[in-house]
């Protein structure tokens, strides 16, 4: 079948509007999308460009969540030394009681004891965040990443507060060679609570000595307790500083790869409002071109 000839006339004004229709079409793309680069068709520089740092943005959002992963550990440790200090106050305060108690008081106040002790090695083993417990081994670590460089991450490392290392002696020392809770205080007073008679002034002195002795080993255990809970609050302050620096670089890795691909709204409105206009024009001077093609019909007439 033979082509059809066009006059170069309308050629011309054909070429245009299909060039127009073109360029409506990439600008209607924009507006939907909201990119000016969608593909590497586009621009393959910028697209690669942003694409790099769109990556970049996804692979530390996945560091912070692990960070904040990192916080709920360290903070759910920090919950439960809290809650060990009351038990341990609880102990100091059993043990100043039993210095005017009488026998059968005494004998519940070394029963009271031991539950405390029980209680406080329950809570220690019950402490565990996604199965990490800081304060059962000191073979635990929480190590956190920061980004993909090897040195850059913080390793929290464990404490051991089983009940025979937990409790200190004046000097700092584990004051407990046993894990049960009727141990506790077996490393001050030779024999149960009962079995001292303290209407003697001369038990009731020695009594009252050991008891100080035992209070002061339960204040080493704050000691080192609020020791521990301020190392680990001053990694929750790095960890939460990561985090927001984290947030933070993200939206800058973000805008940056926005400035490379996203559309001006604005302008590609404006865009479109001439294309449009230049469009209907177009259509007129394809309607004129072809009238002159037309002229040549009169000859015959």
């Amino acid at each position: 079948m033979a082509d059809i000839a066009l006059s170069s006339a309308v050629r011309s004004n054909l070429l245009a509007l299909q060039n127009t229709s073109g360029f409506i079409d990439r600008t209607q793309g924009r507006l939907s999308t909201g990119l000016a680069v969608a593909n590497p068709s586009d621009d393959a520089v910028k697209f690669f460009q942003a694409k790099s740092l769109s990556d970049r943005a996804t692979d530390l959002m996945e560091r912070k969540s692990s960070i904040d992963q990192g916080v709920n550990a360290l903070n759910a440790a920090l919950t439960a030394v809290e809650s060990i200090e009351d038990l341990v106050q609880q102990i100091k305060g059993v043990v100043d009681s039993a210095r005017s108690a009488d026998k059968t008081q005494r004998a519940a106040f070394q029963k009271q004891i031991g539950e405390l002790g029980e209680q406080i090695s329950k809570l220690v083993n019950d402490a565990s965040y996604q199965g990490l417990n800081l304060l059962n081994s000191t073979a635990s670590k929480l190590s956190v990443r920061f980004s993909e460089k090897t040195d850059s991450k913080l390793d929290v490392n464990g404490v051991d507060f089983s009940l025979s290392l937990f409790f200190k002696n004046s000097t700092g020392a584990a004051a407990l060679g046993a894990t049960k809770g009727s141990a506790l205080l077996t490393h001050v007073f030779s024999s149960k609570l009962s079995k001292y008679n303290n209407s003697l002034a001369t038990i009731l002195a020695s009594f009252n000595a050991k008891a100080d002795a035992f209070v002061a080993s339960m204040d080493s255990t704050i000691s080192n307790l609020r020791a521990e809970a301020a190392k680990m609050a001053g990694n929750v302050a790095i960890l939460e500083v990561r985090s927001n620096f984290t947030a933070d670089y993200v939206g800058v890795l973000e805008t940056g790869s926005g400035q490379l691909t996203l559309a001006d709204l604005n302008e590609e409105g404006a865009n479109l409002l001439a294309l449009q206009t230049r469009q209907q024009m177009g259509i007129q001077a394809l309607s004129f071109a072809g009238q002159s093609e037309q002229a040549v019909l009169g000859l015959f007439r």
